[in-house]
């Protein structure tokens, strides 16, 4: 296979795409003070395929994860659009999606997808934020790399900053301790501040959602992406299901990596939110079956606060 035809593959399978030197990257993140391993493939292609902006709101007996999982697993999807677009291919080859020690954004940066925003997102000129990335390693047969040029910032922008609820953003930086979807994806007890703050089961899409760089994008869908019908989680099934079941019956879905015990104790916070007891027996039951402190503090804390709203006490 030629350059020329690998591009067109990549070009079909992607909405965005750059090669850069791994040299380069190596080069960039020893300067910010990355970590990263030995690597031998003298190239990173930096992939994105973007995925639709599409808002659903949580109700009484169904819970909805970030919109960033509503689809198929965009893992899975990436993945499985690499392997097509190196299929043929006959040099060594790596595929990196997410869950790896080097820094996507700053290669997706450095190979022109878009620039890094205040809100800690690559944000494209075509796609906004709303783009997952992915990297292939492999070495190639060219001296020069190919990047998009991306003439674009934040300027004096700080809506994101003034909108986060827990002033996880700052100008510059971030405190990612305070960010919604650092902590509803952390096994941790969870603190009255982050139960109050929580509003989502899975992740957060507050500065995506408020950002001018996301108004009138691109809102091309790729099949993969289209609504499966799991998007909507049953808080019936989140405390009745055993881990097995749950996860044959809302396999390939993102929000499912960390397991199903994170959904319950985030899904507690929901049902708080809601000032909703109709679940008040199920989470006493949840207690016993699930002990570990993370889970068990944070679930005794919120059935107090949701019994008392059930039965207030007279002043």
């Amino acid at each position: 296979m030629n350059l020329y035809d690998f591009q067109k593959r990549l070009n079909f399978e992607f909405s965005e795409f750059g090669i850069i030197k791994t040299e380069r990257y190596l080069k960039e993140a020893s300067v910010l003070n990355l970590v990263f391993p030995e690597i031998s493939y003298k190239h990173m292609i930096v992939v994105a395929l973007s995925y639709p902006k599409r808002i659903l709101n949580s109700t009484k007996n169904e819970h909805y994860a970030s919109m960033y999982t509503f689809g198929r697993d965009y893992h899975l999807v990436l993945k499985e659009k690499m392997a097509k677009v190196m299929q043929g291919f006959d040099y060594e080859y790596e595929f990196a999606v997410d869950n790896h020690p080097f820094d996507e954004r700053l290669a997706a940066q450095l190979a022109g997808i878009g620039f890094f925003g205040k809100n800690q997102l690559i944000i494209n000129p075509s796609y906004g934020s709303f783009i997952f990335l992915g990297i292939i390693f492999i070495n190639l047969a060219m001296e020069s790399e190919i990047i998009n040029k991306i003439d674009d910032s934040c300027g004096d922008c700080r809506i994101c900053i003034d909108s986060c609820p827990t002033n996880a953003l700052l100008n510059p930086g971030y405190k990612r301790e305070k960010c919604i979807s650092d902590f509803n994806q952390t096994k941790k007890i969870l603190s009255d501040t982050e139960i109050k703050a929580n509003y989502c089961l899975f992740g957060c899409d507050i500065c995506q959602l408020v950002c001018p760089k996301n108004v009138n994008i691109k809102t091309t869908t790729h099949d993969e992406f289209a609504f499966s019908g799991k998007e909507a989680i049953k808080v019936r099934d989140l405390f009745t299901f055993s881990e097995k079941q749950f996860r044959k019956k809302y396999e390939n879905m993102a929000y499912l990596w960390k397991g199903k015990t994170i959904l319950m104790r985030n899904s507690l916070t929901l049902l708080l939110r809601q000032k909703n007891s109709d679940y008040n027996d199920l989470i006493k039951q949840s207690i016993d079956k699930h002990p570990m402190p993370w889970y068990k503090n944070t679930a005794q804390n919120i059935l107090s606060k949701l019994n008392k709203s059930k039965n207030p006490q007279p002043e």
